[in-house]
């Protein structure tokens, strides 16, 4: 680049800089650009993410055992207790609530086993002895057995009767002497309960000795074997559930008060640290008891300061929420202006932001002692950003959100060095993505950035293997479940919010697309001016690092209102004259604007993504038909008199627009026009191909047809550049080869049908 070219681009430079904040903010209309929105969706975001953050998480929740102490030695201010550790703690009064004794009381007399056989016992000794529906009354016996029972001699039904109550009687006492219990004795755990006699007396009974219902059927089963005949067995087995009535009765409100007063003599803490004890030193390894410390020192304060805890921990969170969420908005508003002032864009990435935070807390609320901070899925996050932002977003967000993650789950730097590997990693694999199977192959680097980092602190705190194995397990099922995930949310996405991501903008690079064959159809020369666009736009996007999948989809679509009036543009002018030359400039002038209108319509007909749209009138942004515009001047020049002159509207030769709004629109327009220059000029000539593009980016830039997209000058060398690489030699010329003489020729021939022999 010369010394003359040089100075043209700062002067370009210069004026591309004078875009302010101001234009920026006010680029559109309605929600989506309202300031009063953006400060809603901020402030919500904050305050909504601040409510993840437990108020009183512990500072030293995620220190662990084995790790070494890094900060000044700490001291003990004042005497305090060391607790136990919750689980800890809450294990023990669990182990002490099932080894608390439970207490039964004793049974009604009045309703037992042993009242029945009294009551038999008396009807035997009455004259009631002979009467079937009192003894089936208190016994109980079905119809069958009563009629074979009074089937037998007076003196013979006595004596069997009799027998039946001797045996059952005997049974009875003997069990209820030991205790029958309304319960299944396997529920019992303990080796001894408690018999509630009354309010002053109790009695302790073995475990072991206690009867229950199924050690009470066992035994009269074995009765009846033993002692009874057929007639015998069959009334006594009647007698059975009379008989079945437990002397000792659970007593659930007893056994809770007795399992309370068990958790109560739990002991809470491990001892005493004095004042002026030193709790830990700088670089000393933390023992289980050094965490205990730490930890019962931190309760401590918050018993002290208790009053003010909550409103400055709440307030403290809010400022961490805040200062962590402002490292993705100063990247916005600096770098990524136009997602910034987009309200639509800037509600979706912040709410990745409280998606994270969410996944965030609930996996740090489980009580579990699994490594489950691996399903945060920051990396399909970060491929989400990536797809549907860009690689540079999603590195500052997923350095955002790894944070984030680390914050909630209180300083867990483990976590954040990890999801900031695995994520930047994940999001670089689908930086140019080209097919949806491609995601899949994040999985593997997803699974480098989890090992690197789980494999580092392992070593560094001597890690178990089998501790570090299950932390590789569920970093695995994380790596697999990310993108799927990734895949699932991107499919909704493109459905219900019309989000149109690179994988669906590769659908419509497909030259068999039905619009593309009709422009080949209809306006052959434009396609083939389409197809050349499309590979200076391309070559010259992935020069400057931009979107190159969507500026060349954009290309292949730019000029595709031109298949209705296909014969007024001169590449389709083929053997058929200028139209242009019969009718006025004004007309010609409609004609040519016309076909961007014609476009929108054809595009909105074949439903293409608004992504695609934007191109067809921002190629030629605001433009001034400069040919046309020229020949009405020497139009009216002509016909203008000393009394009369006549002038032209330059707004009648313009162009409706929108301009560029994006690197890659602007990309178009200036491919678009060095396209259609190199038509007329030499472009084996570098110098003058190198003229006629700076004098196209000049006039765009002249035209402040450019201050809309945020291309830097030194990316605009870099399209410049690209396009001068495409395009030199391509109207280079082949040799002419000399005609072989007639004897040579015939000399020849021989020589080749001597070699085929």
């Amino acid at each position: 680049m010369g010394k003359g070219e040089q100075t043209l681009f700062e002067k370009l430079e210069t004026e591309l800089e004078k875009e302010t904040e101001e234009e920026l903010s006010t680029s559109g209309e309605g929600w989506r650009y309202m300031r009063s929105v953006r400060i809603g969706i901020i402030t919500a975001t904050t305050i909504l993410v601040t409510v993840f953050f437990p108020l009183n998480r512990s500072l030293y929740q995620q220190l662990s055992v084995g790790a070494e102490w890094q900060q000044e030695s700490l001291v003990a201010e004042v005497n305090f207790p060391i607790y136990k550790p919750k689980m800890q703690y809450d294990a023990e009064v669990r182990i002490a609530q099932e080894q608390a004794t439970p207490v039964f009381l004793a049974g009604n007399e009045n309703d037992s086993g042993l009242e029945v056989l009294n009551e038999i016992a008396q009807i035997l000794s009455s004259k009631e002895a002979s009467d079937p529906a009192q003894i089936q009354r208190v016994t109980g016996f079905s119809v069958e057995n009563l009629a074979r029972l009074f089937a037998l001699p007076d003196a013979r039904r006595i004596q069997k009767m009799r027998h039946i109550l001797q045996r059952c009687t005997a049974l009875q006492t003997a069990v209820y002497r030991q205790g029958l219990i309304d319960i299944a004795r396997p529920s019992v755990k303990t080796a001894q309960i408690i018999l509630r006699r009354s309010a002053t007396v109790e009695e302790v009974l073995q475990t072991t000795q206690l009867y229950d219902s199924s050690r009470f059927r066992a035994a009269f089963d074995e009765m009846l074997r033993q002692d009874f005949d057929d007639v015998e067995r069959a009334l006594a087995a009647d007698l059975l559930p009379k008989l079945l009535r437990p002397n000792i009765l659970f007593s659930p409100a007893y056994t809770q008060e007795a399992q309370r007063l068990a958790a109560e003599s739990v002991p809470k803490t491990l001892g005493m640290v004095r004042r002026g004890e030193t709790i830990i030193a700088k670089g000393e390894t933390i023992s289980a008891l050094a965490l205990n410390k730490l930890r019962s020192s931190e309760y401590t304060r918050f018993l002290y300061y208790s009053e003010y805890q909550a409103l400055g921990s709440f307030a403290a969170n809010l400022l961490h929420a805040a200062l962590i969420y402002s490292i993705l908005l100063v990247y916005l508003y600096i770098i990524r202006k136009r997602l910034f002032y987009d309200n639509a864009q800037l509600a979706g990435l912040s709410a990745v932001f409280l998606v994270t935070g969410f996944l965030a807390w609930i996996v740090s609320i489980i009580p579990t002692q699994l490594p489950l901070q691996y399903f945060v899925m920051i990396p399909a996050i970060a491929m989400l950003i990536a797809i549907v932002y860009d690689s540079r977003t999603t590195s500052i967000a997923t350095i955002s959100l790894a944070l984030l993650a680390a914050a909630i789950r209180g300083r867990d730097y483990e976590i954040a060095l990890a999801m900031v590997l695995a994520g930047t990693f994940a999001g670089y694999t689908v930086r140019d993505l080209r097919s949806r199977t491609q995601l899949f192959q994040s999985i593997g680097f997803i699974m480098i950035g989890y090992t690197v980092s789980a494999a580092m602190f392992a070593l560094k705190y001597s890690t178990p293997i089998g501790l570090l194995g299950l932390q590789l397990a569920f970093a695995a099922l994380s790596a697999v479940l990310s993108p799927l995930a990734t895949f699932g949310v991107l499919y909704l996405l493109e459905r219900m919010f019309k989000i149109t991501s690179d994988l669906l903008l590769l659908e419509y690079d497909n030259l068999n697309h039905p619009l593309l064959t009709e422009l080949n159809e209809k306006a052959p020369g434009t396609y083939q001016h389409t197809l050349m666009v499309a590979r200076l736009a391309e070559s010259a996007a992935l020069a400057i690092d931009a979107n190159s999948i969507l500026v060349k989809v954009g290309a292949l679509f730019h000029d595709v209102g031109k298949v209705r009036k296909a014969e007024y543009f001169v590449e389709n002018q083929i053997n058929i004259g200028n139209k242009h030359d019969k009718i006025s400039p004004y007309k010609s002038a409609a004609i040519i604007r016309q076909h961007v209108q014609e476009g929108l319509v054809l595009g909105q007909h074949y439903k293409l993504p608004q992504r695609i749209i934007d191109f067809i009138p921002m190629h030629h942004g605001t433009m001034l038909i400069r040919y046309f515009y020229v020949k009405a001047l020497d139009e009216a020049a002509a016909k203008s008199t000393p009394e009369q002159e006549l002038t032209v509207a330059e707004e009648d030769f313009r162009y409706t627009g929108p301009r560029p709004n994006s690197k890659e629109t602007g990309i178009l327009m200036l491919a678009d026009a060095v396209e259609a220059v190199s038509h007329v000029i030499d472009t084996n000539d570098r110098d003058e191909l190198e003229e006629a593009i700076d004098k196209i980016f000049e006039e765009r830039f002249a035209d402040k047809q450019l201050e809309e997209c945020d291309l830097t000058m030194q990316e605009m060398a870099l399209i410049r550049e690209s396009f001068v690489k495409n395009l030199l030699g391509t109207g280079h010329q082949r040799v002419k080869y000399k005609a072989i003489p007639k004897e040579e020729k015939e000399d020849h021939r021989d020589e080749v049908g001597d070699a085929a022999e």
